[in-house]
């Protein structure tokens, strides 16, 4: 008789080992879901951010400076801050005086911009912030060969 009951206690142990192994078993399958599930928002986050600023890049600041939408499941809002604008740098020299003669009258305008993309998809809402320059031509090919032949 106490065999017996013997048995019936290692049954009961193997039993118990076994249902705490198949619990943690699916403890451990829906936490490496859960994580899959953020490894692949992130990525897609990831991938809509870079397309954001690609667009930004083609669009340029100056023309649009907000754009508001939704690409791959993200709401987002994009919004250009003009930070600095002036002309290039030229280098000159004058030759009699030996003085540096350089300064900010070049022929292109250049911009600097602060972009804030902001992205959002139910309770995530993530902020990117990078700098962009553009630069505008205010004189053409074109006028730019005739002051020359005129100077010479």
């Amino acid at each position: 008789m106490s065999r017996r009951g013997f048995v019936t206690i290692e049954i009961l142990i193997a039993m118990v080992i076994g249902f705490l192994a198949i619990i943690m078993l699916f403890a451990s399958v829906k936490s490496l879901q859960k994580i899959t599930l953020q490894q692949r928002l992130y990525e897609d986050l990831y991938t809509t951010v870079l397309s954001l600023s690609d667009t930004i890049k083609a669009q340029e600041c100056r023309k649009n400076p907000t754009l508001e939408g939704r690409l791959n499941g993200f709401d987002y809002t994009v919004a250009c801050e003009q930070k600095k604008v002036m002309k290039n740098f030229q280098e000159s020299y004058d030759e009699t005086t030996y003085e540096d003669t350089g300064g900010n009258f070049g022929i292109f305008m250049i911009y600097l911009f602060e972009v804030t993309i902001e992205v959002r998809q139910g309770g995530l809402k993530k902020s990117y912030r990078f700098y962009q320059s553009e630069q505008e031509r205010l004189v053409s090919e074109e006028e730019l060969m005739n002051e020359m032949l005129q100077n010479m």
